[in-house]
């Protein structure tokens, strides 16, 4: 697009006086071409900006408890610039949810495709678990910003109606693989413990990564949620007792008939 139609567009969003003071003329002054950042880099450190800025809020307050303007007035820029870029709230809201995303979800299939190989035929819960949650934990200990967005994650991931798809859309595949891990660990489980396991595992998960501090306060400062690592030190071991409990009770066994079936799928396949 040619700076003068981006002037234009400004203009007609209702950009602020400073943004588009901040806009280059067709014909600038100053440094040399090389040494100046082209206009779409310019734009992406922008909207990069904006989400920092709307993750954090958003971490802090949940979707309802901020407004655009309020994330408009952080973030430094006009509302109607904010619009421009993203929309409405709902969208920028999905465009945080779904920016890290990709890369959350390439490192835990990494993580968990290094553990399989590893383990080859002897697949133990705490490896499934570790393998599953320590880029999260990883992630979250180097960096404020990844803080937020698992937040948002354990937000989003406790929430109804709408937002239920987001998270869906996003980490549903993943999921299945660690399901598929399970079901690997106990093929003679019934598949209703499988998912029964899979349901407790991530509620754990959703309120260790969520922030709420409340363990500080109970615990009068003896454990804190900010202790990132050791969350993740004992989130394995925590879990795996606890679906280990649930899937080897005798009435959590597959009934034999479908044992057979299963077998008969396998082997089809």
């Amino acid at each position: 697009m040619a700076l003068d139609n981006d002037l234009e567009s400004a203009y007609a969003t209702g950009a602020s006086a400073e943004i588009l003071d901040q806009m280059p003329l067709s014909k600038p002054e100053g440094p040399s071409r090389k040494s100046r950042k082209s206009q779409g880099e310019r734009r992406q450190e922008s909207m990069t900006q904006i989400m920092d800025t709307a993750e954090a809020l958003f971490a802090e307050g949940g979707y309802n408890g901020v407004t655009f303007n309020r994330l408009a007035e952080v973030a430094g820029v006009d509302a109607s610039l904010l619009r421009y870029y993203f929309g409405d709230k709902e969208q920028l809201f999905q465009a945080v949810f779904r920016r890290r995303g990709p890369e959350l979800n390439q490192a835990r299939l990494k993580s968990m495709a290094a553990y399989r190989e590893s383990a080859g035929k002897n697949l133990q819960l705490e490896g499934i678990l570790d393998a599953l949650v320590r880029p999260g934990f990883l992630l979250m200990a180097e960096d404020e910003g990844w803080r937020n967005y698992m937040a948002i994650v354990a937000y989003v991931n406790s929430s109804r109606g709408p937002m239920h798809a987001l998270f869906a859309e996003t980490f549903h595949y993943v999921s299945r693989e660690f399901i598929a891990d399970l079901r690997r660990i106990y093929p003679n489980v019934s598949e209703a413990e499988i998912y029964w396991s899979y349901l407790f595992m991530t509620g754990a998960l959703t309120f260790s990564i969520s922030g709420t501090k409340r363990i500080d306060t109970l615990s009068n400062g003896l454990v804190s949620t900010s202790d990132t690592m050791g969350v993740f030190e004992r989130f394995p071991i925590a879990l795996a007792g606890a679906i280990r409990a649930l899937c080897e009770r005798p009435e959590a066994a597959r009934p034999p008939r479908a044992r057979k079936a299963r077998r008969t799928k396998v082997q089809t396949h």
